[in-house]
Order: structure tokens, then sequence, then C-alpha cells
């Protein structure tokens, strides 16, 4: 009876334990009375100096409108129960520990958690509905974890893997771990991370923001003072003010506007809006941005950038004092963010334009020009109102090296007109665009204006200025001579000029060509002081260069992918021997040309070409270009102005590299890797700590080495053009661990040369390779067997002449510490059997060792624990009606292994084993090699576990053999334990 008892009093108590059937525990109610547990209640608080809860399996209920502060630690059971409701609020003046809760047993629909230091929440499902305030927050350490409420704490912030997080965040720092959620705000007074496959729907404002890479969604505005750094495949939808953004390579999108001090793009990373460049940006460029998305500025998918709108200084007014009634005058108007306007407002408006009353509307770019009428002589003021400025309007006479002129044009009611049939033209092009001088003067009868000169000659002084750059190198032509004093082909213009003699027709015009060997905007200038001639008149216009050419530089070779090769490009005219345009790349916004790859061999879309300029001078521009990928590609180089030449759609024509009549040259090239990377066999796991580290062992010729060989550019992205007929073969080379040179044997060849082919020695061969990665598996064996064991580093080398620069491992830079040589541990090895003997017909034990050679002697290879004996590879002498069943281990453990041999019948015999590590059906032992007959058996495919036998060392490397004896006992298993014998 008492052992029954006693049985039930266990069972009760394990059921107990398990949270199974038992009485429940007390219940805590904290809704209005005055004194629950130890409790005290004033007002709507209860004051408890520890948790009241004395039961393994009390329950406490908060009931909203209440408190309940306990000024101790708090720390939950796993069969408590937690009710709250409303407005309920559960504090401690410690820790506050609701995580060892079971799930079902929280029940919280509502309220408030305080802990002085720290809240803790555990890995069960656990779902509240709560806000919590703390000192840290440690939110779970599983993937069930939801809260709906606010988290507010005063130092860190950690957010459990997957657990969702509705409402808003705030704390010192903020980690949301692998797969969380947020759907709220988050503010951060230190940092936030946000870990891969993370979500969060609201702002982030912290001064340093990681989204680590890949594949995490952040919808909402981003506001970090210090940086931003964003992974790869990461998402943004909103915009991002930030001082140095960050993107990884690849595919990080920010589907918004960036507002930065700077920024770094990777392999294509997007700003699909603006960026903003703080320190401002020249138009049509980004200063700010280092671009390394392989998407041009300016293109589809590239970046745009503007300055940050600065507040509006002023209006500066640029015209030219002389106008008439007959000839429009152009002003251009510019709102500027500084007194030296050395920075436009980029925020937009409209202006007025005085004296005409005519609306000017300002761009974003903060330039606009304007075309006045007048409608009669005398002297008018120019001004702009409209727009509230800082400052008042300021005005500069075209030419003038700066502003301070009275903003007054005298009008007359005579003028020469100078048109021309377009707004730009190419320089030296084939035919030169024509000049048309008119003289006019307006007639007040008919309200119009009349021919001033009709069937005349009139000499007219004619003078050239540069416009945009503001200086240049040679002259205009009109009629074919220079506009300068000494009508000098070769000298610049000045302000002498030239003086022509021109012939007006009868309408009063006369048309000459105008001609320019160099790039950018030029002003030519007609003054008469003849009698009765009217003010001077001037002409602006835009030559561009006509096309590109394009040279490699001979010591680019050799070409390695990710290093930076160089290429030159010339703006050249439209001469017939075409001359290079010297001003091109002078402009005030440099102009500048851009490279783009033509792959060529292979012909696929792989591979981002980056480049910077270098320097531009007399129009030659050198570049300095990383291409990313291996093989070959031509060049073709275009202007980066996608708007055309100084913004007039003239492009230069493109200039290539191929030179081919079909197909392509591919003249840049070929690129080979920068270097190779290994990745090592990680489900191998035979390992050596013998040298200080977990050396992974294999025996001497043992087909069981995997190393993955990776092909890399400088930075260290996989060159995925590295394939098949476009890669080479590569050999490993064997060495001491500091990298000397160490030749003790060879590795085994690719295994996929035919069986014909008898010279090949590669250890990967070109088709080896797919996307930049090719496999090898095989051995390295010792040329004198048995050798000592020996550390060999492996090193992957392109098989080319070294003049020809091949790649290596060997070139790793110091930088990357993945994937670097990796050091083997290669042992001789082999099996090994003593010759047992026994009783007639009782099974026979032999023991089987792995063993290596140390350079002295043969040891036992305690730390192999993986090579296997397959079955059915024990060979057994013939005997005739009498057969032995061999049984073995079927794998080594720490080095041993054990054979069974069971005889048949009860015979005294003595009879040869022997283990088959071939590949045939007959072992090679040296009772084999003698003849004696001996059952077949199944290869173990270990041959390289064959050594010498002492008693057959002419047949050379062996199957391990030794002789069973049945029927004799050893000396040391007789029956007698003392004989004494008396000697006389």
């Amino acid at each position: 009876m008492f052992l029954r008892r006693f049985h039930l009093f266990v069972l009760a108590l394990m059921l107990s334990a398990a949270g199974g059937p038992a009485s429940a525990g007390a219940v805590y109610t904290f809704g209005g009375i005055a004194t629950v547990g130890n409790c005290t209640l004033s007002g709507a608080v209860y004051t408890c100096p520890s948790l009241p809860l004395t039961g393994w399996d009390d329950s406490m209920v908060i009931a909203s409108g209440y408190t309940v502060n306990v000024t101790s630690d708090v720390s939950f059971g796993y069969n408590h129960s937690l009710t709250m409701s409303g407005s309920a609020v559960l504090s401690s003046t410690g820790n506050l520990d609701i995580g060892g809760i079971k799930g079902d047993n929280l029940n919280v629909d509502g309220g408030t958690f305080v802990a002085a230091n720290t809240f803790r929440i555990g890995s069960q499902v656990q779902t509240v509905r709560a806000n919590i305030k703390a000192a840290d927050a440690d939110l779970g350490t599983g993937s069930g974890l939801t809260i709906n409420g606010s988290v507010t704490a005063t130092g860190s912030v950690d957010i459990a893997t997957h657990a969702v997080i509705n409402g808003n965040v705030t704390g010192a720092t903020i980690t949301a771990r692998p797969g969380s959620e947020i759907y709220g705000n988050i503010v951060a007074k230190t940092s936030f991370e946000l870990g891969s496959q993370g979500t969060v729907k609201g702002d982030i404002t912290a001064p340093v923001v990681n989204l680590l890479p890949a594949q995490s969604n952040v919808t909402g505005k981003i506001t970090a003072k210090t940086s931003l750094e964003i992974g790869s495949q990461v998402n943004v939808y909103g915009d991002v003010v930030t001082g140095t953004l960050t993107m990884n390579p690849a595919k990080a999108i920010i589907d918004g506007n960036a507002t930065v001090d700077s920024a770094v793009l990777g392999s294509q990373d997007r700003v699909t809006q603006v960026i903003y460049c703080t320190g401002g940006t020249r138009s049509g460029q980004c200063d700010c941005v280092t671009n390394n998305s392989g998407y041009e500025v300016n293109t589809e998918e590239g970046p745009h950038c503007q300055g940050n709108v600065v507040p509006l200084d002023h209006f500066l007014i640029a015209y030219d004092p002389a106008g008439s009634v007959c000839a429009p005058s152009t002003v251009t108007i510019t709102a500027c963010a500084n007194q030296a306007c050395t920075a436009t407002y980029g925020g937009g408006g409209t202006v007025t334009l005085a004296p005409t009353g005519q609306s000017v509307p300002i761009p974003t770019s903060g330039i606009a020009q304007a075309t006045v009428a007048w409608t009669q002589p005398g002297t008018f003021t120019l001004g702009a109102s409209g727009a509230t400025t800082a400052n008042a309007t300021t005005c500069i006479r075209n030419g003038d090296t700066g502003p301070g002129a009275d903003c007054k044009v005298a009008v007359a009611s005579s003028a020469y007109t100078m048109t021309l049939p377009g707004q730009a033209f190419y320089a030296e092009a084939p035919t030169a665009p024509q000049l048309t001088i008119a003289a006019v003067r307006f007639d007040a009868k008919s309200n119009s204006c009349v021919p001033l000169f009709n069937n005349v000659e009139r000499n007219i002084n004619f003078t050239c200025a540069y416009g945009n750059p503001t200086s240049g190198t040679l002259p205009v032509r009109l009629n074919g001579t220079p506009l300068n004093g000494g009508q000098n082909a070769a000298a610049a213009c000045d302000s002498t000029g030239t003086t022509l003699k021109l012939t007006f027709n009868a309408d009063g015009k006369v048309a000459v060509p105008l001609q320019y060997a160099d790039a950018g905007a030029v002003t030519v200038k007609a003054a008469d002081s003849g009698a009765g001639s009217p003010p001077s008149a001037s002409v602006t216009t835009v030559f561009a260069p006509a096309k590109f050419a394009i040279t490699l530089a001979g010591a680019n070779a050799p070409y390695v992918a990710g290093k930076e090769f160089t290429a030159t490009v010339t703006a050249l005219n439209g001469a017939s021997t075409p001359a290079a345009t010297p001003n091109f790349g002078r402009e005030s916004v440099s102009e500048s040309a851009k490279l783009a790859p033509v792959a060529c061999q292979p012909i696929n879309n792989n591979g981002l070409l980056a480049q910077t300029t270098a320097s531009t001078v007399a129009g030659v521009q050198t570049l300095k270009a990383r291409w990313s990928e291996t093989g070959r590609i031509d060049l073709l180089a275009s202007l980066t102005n996608s708007n055309g030449y100084l913004g007039t759609n003239l492009q230069p024509a493109t200039a290539t590299t191929n030179i081919a009549t079909t197909g392509c040259t591919g003249a840049a090239g070929t690129f080979s890797p920068a270097y190779f990377t290994f990745d090592t066999d990680t489900g191998w796991k035979r390992t050596s700590s013998a040298f200080g580290g977990a050396l992974p062992q294999y025996y001497s010729g043992e087909p069981a080495i995997k190393l993955t060989v990776t092909a890399r550019n400088l930075q260290n992205g996989i060159t995925q053009n590295y394939a098949g007929t476009d890669a080479r073969d590569v050999l490993f080379t064997a060495l001491n661990p500091d990298g000397t040179a160490l030749a003790i044997g060879a590795f085994s060849r690719s295994a996929t040369y035919p069986a014909t082919d008898l010279t090949g020695k590669a250890q990967l061969r070109g088709t080896d390779f797919t996307a930049g990665i090719a496999t090898w598996t095989g051995s390295h064996t010792f040329t004198t067997s048995p050798t000592g064991q020996t550390r060999l580093r492996v090193r992957a080398t392109e098989d080319l002449p070294a003049a020809q620069s091949p790649a290596s491992s060997s070139a790793i830079p110091s930088g990357v510490t993945t994937g670097t040589e990796p050091t083997l541990l290669i042992r001789s090895g082999r099996i090994r059997m003593p010759s047992r003997f026994g009783p007639a017909g009782a099974t026979l034990k032999i023991p089987v060792s792995i063993e290596y050679y140390t350079g002295q002697t043969w040891i036992l290879n305690n730390e192999d624990s993986t090579t296997a004996l397959p079955a059915g590879i024990v060979s057994t002498g013939a005997v005739s009606g009498y057969t032995i069943a061999p049984t073995l281990s079927p794998a080594f453990t720490n080095g041993k292994a054990e054979l069974t041999l069971t005889p048949s019948v009860a015979a005294h015999v003595s009879a040869p084993f022997a283990i088959n590590l071939g590949t045939t059906t007959a072992n090679t032992s040296c009772y084999a090699g003698r003849g004696v007959k001996m059952t077949t058996s199944t290869g173990a495919n270990l041959a390289f576990l064959r050594s010498v036998d002492a008693s057959c060392t002419a047949a050379g490397a062996v199957d391990p053999s030794a002789l069973a004896t049945f029927g004799v006992y050893a000396p040391e298993t007789k029956r007698i334990i003392h004989t004494r014998e008396v000697f006389r």
C-alpha cells in the first residue's frame, strides 16, 4: 500500500511540474481591494515589496485604471498567469521580466509595462497589447513575439528575430534582428540597425542608420544626420536625409529623393528621384556622388543631382548696353543664392522684367533668358521684380568682368541685325553657316523697320570674343578672314579685329560664311564708323566638336579586371583634316566625353565600366576606367551631356575602338582575373590540430581533396565571364605554409581531360569554370613513399608564361581575409593488421589500424574516424571443406577498426587473410602474389593506403595481409599457472 501511494505522489508531482492536471493556484486581482497579497493600495496605485505570486501556478489580474508598482526585481514563472487590460500598469523599480510566462497564460489586452532597469520578454509565442517603458528593452529571443504598442527606452532596444512591433520605437541604440517587423516610427538617439529581411513601415530618425543586407524593406523617410548605410538588395521607399550615404553593391534602391553631403553608389544601386547635394553641384553633374552604379549620370537609371535649395539672395541681369527698335535684345537673368552669385537658387519662380512688364519663368537651374522687344528709341532701365530677395537686383554688361553696371540700355532707331540659320553648328562643318547682316531703320510712317542701306558697300569692323569658355586660342573667321589684328588663323581673337568691305543688296542685306575651328560659345561684333551708320551689333552662337576620336594607352597591358586603365578621347572639328578643339572641356560647366563598354568576347551583359576624368588638355580628355569583368571589350566614346554640347542638342559623332569590318575588335583586353580565391570543403570532417589549428588532413594519393576556385576582380567581385573558352587552364602549386617553394609531389589533373589526352597537366581546365567558379576534386601524391607528414599551402595560377602576367591566388590583397590560399595536411597512410592465433572453431578478432608516417616511424592516426571500410573487401585463404566468414567494422574510429574471422568448423588450420584496397576482385597481398588461392572480394577503392610488406618487398605497395591460425593457443593462454622443476 505504501509503495502504491508513493508512486501516486510522484506521478502528481510530475504532472504538476509539466503543467498538467493539478489544483489551480491563487488569483491576485488588483481592482480596488485595499490589500492584495503583500501589496497595499493608495488611490489607484498598489505598492508591493515583491511580486505577490507565492505559488508556482498563481495568477495576477490588473484591472484597467490601476497600477501595480513592485519595489524590487520582477520575474514570472512558466506557470504563472498575467492578465491586464485598458490602462492597467505593471511597474518595477528594478528589472521586469515576463518572458518566462507560457504564451497561453499571458493575456495582456491593454496597459503599460514600466521598468527602471531592463524589461524582458522571452522566446515563447507571446502577444501583448501594451506600451513598454524601460531603461533597456530586451524584446524576445525567438520568432513568436508580437507587441501591439509603443516601446520607449532611455538605453538600448533589442528586437528579436521575426518579432513584430505594431507601434513606435524610441531608444538610444535600437537593434532589430533579421526578419523583424516594425510598423511605426523609429527614433534612436545613437543608432538604428535593421537586420536582413526586415520590415519598417514608418519614419526612421537616428544619427547613424545601418540597413544590413539583404531583402529588407523600409517605407518611410530616413533622417540620419551622420551616416546612412544601405546593404545589397535593400529597398527604401521614401526620402532620405543624411550626411554620408553609402549604398553597398548590389541592387540597393532608394525610391525617393536623397539629400546628402556625399554619397557612394555601388554596383546597380539607384536613387530613383533627385540627389540634392548640400554642398552644391554643377548643373548636369553629380559632384557629391561617387558613382559606381554602372549607370551614367542623368541617364534613366543613373543619378540625377541638384544643389540643395538655399534662399534667394538677389537677381543678376546680364545685358548689352546698346539696343535697337529693329533688333530685339537678349538678357540673361540669374537667380543668385549668394552675394557673389557663385551659386544659383534652385527653387524656381517667375519674375516681372522692367521696362516691358513681361513675365519670365526662372527654372530650377536658376538661369533664364528673355527677349526684349523695344518699341521706341531712348534709354531704358532693366529690372526684375515679383520675388522676395534679400538684396536688390544687380546688372552686368556682356563682356564685363563683374557686376556694377547701371542696367541702362540705349535704344536706337536704326540697327545692324545679325542672324544665323540656327543656334549652334559643328566646328569647321563642310558647309559653313551663313551670317546674314542687315542694316535697318525704324520708319514711323509704316511703323516698321525698313532697309537702311541699298546696294552700297560699307567698311565694317568685326571683332570676336569668347563667351563659354571665356578665353581661347583660335579666331572666328568671317568670309574666310580671321577676326584679329594680324588676320592670323593661329592667333586668338582680340579687340582690334578685322575690317571687311561688304556689299549690301537691294534689301539691305549681305551674307558671309562664319567659321570657327574650335568649340564653345563665341560672339561676333560688328561696328561701323561710317556716315549714317547704326549702332554696333553682335551675335552669339555655339560651335560643337564634330566628332570624337579614341585611343588606348599602350601601357595598359596587362589588362586586369577591376584594374585602372587609360583611354584618351579627342574632340575634333569637322575639317577635311580634323584637328582637336582645344577649348573642349574648358567650359564654365566642363563638357566631357564618357565611355561605354561594348562586349566582344564574350558578348553578354556582364560587367560594369567605372570611369573618371583625369585631365582634359587642349581638347584631349584622359579617362581612367575600370572594367569589372574578364574577356575583351571595345569602347564607345560619346558626349556626357544628354542635352548636347552646351545644351544645344548637337552631339559629336561617337568614336569606337572597334575597327573590324564585321563583328568586333575587342581592342581593350584581354582582361584577366585579378586573383583567385579558394573555398574548402566544409563537409570534410577529418582534421588535425597537430600544428595549432584544425587543418584538413588527407592521405597521399587520396582523391578526396575538394577545392573551389573563384576568379575575382580587384574589388573582390566574381568575374562571371571567366568560363569555358573565355577562361584559361589553372595549375595548383604546393608551397610551404610561409609561401616558400615545396616540391615533394604533385596534384592530380582535372577529371575532365579525355582519356586520349595523356599530356594535360592542369588541375582546372578553362571548360571547368562556370560563371567564374570551378571545383576540383582530386589528390596530392608524394613523389616518394612514404614521406613524412607535410603541410601544403595551395596556390592557383593560370597556365601562362610569366611574361603574360598570369592571374594567381598569390595576388590576393591583404584586405581580403576570406578565400585565402588554404593549407592542407598530407600524410603517407597505410592500413596494418597483425597475425593472430586462437582455439579451433572459435571466433578470432583481428585489430585493424590506420597509420601515418611521421618521417621516422609509422604511428596510429587517432584523428581518423572518417575512412570507410565497405563490406566484402576481406579475402581469406581457400581451404577445402573449410571456410572463414569475415566481418569488418564499417569505418575506423580514432584510427582503429576490428576484423572478426569466424571459421565454419573446428579444425587446426592456418589461413591467410587480406583487405582488398584496390578496384578489382583480387587482392594484391603478398600471399596472393605467391599464388595462394584466396576468395574474391570487392575492392575498397583505397589503394592509396597500400604499403610495402617486408615479406614481399619486391612487389612494392601491396594490400595489407596477415595469417590466422586456429587450434593453437598463445603461450599466455595455457592453463598451467606454475610448474616447479627440480634440478639435481
